[in-house]
């Protein structure tokens, strides 16, 4: 008989080997992800799916205000279930009633699920496409293995531009001290500005290393006569290791500095035991107003395969979406009311023919 209840600490160790295992799970299922979510300010709503007394799955999620009075809580990369058994549907349904019924959930009108998968199944379909994904719908997946074979599925402008900056004295190290947040948010801002797109504070960095590192992140440095031209920040879970942050300066350009950081990458998670490399974030040629696609041109020098996630999906709470909507209305002065009311709705505006 299956059933419901909240994670305790206790299930900390099974519940991140169940998300490890899951192939349409990923690390912001995991228990040190949704640490740093806390960190972050976010009331965490996290729940087990049991068998009995064994764990077979469930999901955290994340809740945040989004109207006055309301929230909505999202699931990344969950929740964690067997998505091909009959007992899917029943499975979602069971756990979606426990995160509305929920302490932090009394005033949610949505939960966003987001598992990655590429086809929809039963249990989604005809739910409303979520408007945001906290995980990017596309991607890249380069396949980890032996040098040569990684060599050989990279387009030859990314062996000769990685090849060619080892020659050029480009050496890259990797980190899992925390401490070295310094120096890669001031290669994030040195990005952010001469590309110009919006960065996160440094506080969230800090919160994010000090949650991930030295278990789950790793970061790592590209530098040319001891300047980091290029620097990234990885996370390390269950077969793969994804790329999530990252930037490089406008500096010697010639040198190559981002092809041999990801080259470093490949083959330090190749080594150890890795099946999978994540570029977490692609467009296919031929979108060239897309945000990702400069940098997707660059990340396709490495090969690997495009996959399109089905994206996020929202189980709206439409009885209480209508509750929201009339406190909202409640709460409005009377001199707003009226002048939001169509004029031939309001009393004393007779028809005029």
């Amino acid at each position: 008989m299956t059933h419901v209840a909240p994670l305790q600490t206790r299930h900390r160790e099974v519940w991140d080997a169940l998300v490890a295992s899951n192939p349409a799970s990923g690390f912001m299922q995991a228990w040190r992800w949704s640490e740093f979510k806390a960190l972050e300010g976010y009331t965490l709503i996290r729940l087990g799916l049991f068998d009995r007394d064994a764990l077979i799955g469930g999901g955290i999620a994340y809740t945040f205000p989004s109207l006055p009075g309301a929230g909505l809580a999202v699931v990344p990369d969950g929740p964690v279930l067997d998505w091909d058994s009959p007992a899917a549907a029943s499975h979602l349904q069971a756990l979606v009633l426990a995160f509305r019924n929920a302490a932090a959930g009394r005033r949610m009108l949505a939960v966003r699920v987001e598992p990655r998968l590429v086809v929809l199944p039963d249990c989604l379909r005809g739910l409303p496409r979520g408007p945001v994904d906290l995980v990017p719908d596309e991607t890249l997946l380069v396949d980890l293995g032996p040098e040569a074979a990684m060599l050989a599925q990279m387009k030859p402008k990314g062996r000769y531009n990685a090849r060619l900056a080892m020659r050029r004295g480009v050496e890259v190290v990797s980190s899992a001290d925390a401490t070295d947040v310094h120096e890669f948010y001031h290669v994030l801002e040195q990005t952010a500005r001469y590309q110009e797109f919006r960065l996160e504070p440094k506080r969230f960095f800090i919160n994010l290393v000090q949650a991930l590192l030295p278990d789950l992140g790793r970061l790592a440095f590209a530098r040319y006569k001891g300047i980091a031209l290029a620097a990234a920040l990885t996370v390390r879970h269950g077969t793969s290791v994804t790329f999530l942050y990252g930037g490089h300066l406008p500096l010697f350009p010639e040198v190559m500095a981002s092809y041999a950081l990801h080259w470093h990458l490949l083959r330090e998670a190749a080594e150890a035991g890795y099946r999978l490399y994540d570029f977490y974030g692609f467009v296919a040629p031929g979108r060239p107003e897309h945000p990702y696609d400069r940098f997707s041109r660059f990340k396709e020098k490495f090969g690997g395969r495009p996959v399109r996630w089905i994206g996020s999906r929202d189980v709206v709470f439409h009885d209480r979406l209508a509750e929201a909507a009339l406190r909202t209305i409640r709460s409005m002065p009377e001199d707003v009311l009226v002048a939001a009311t169509p004029s031939r709705a309001r009393p004393g505006r007779g028809d005029p023919s």
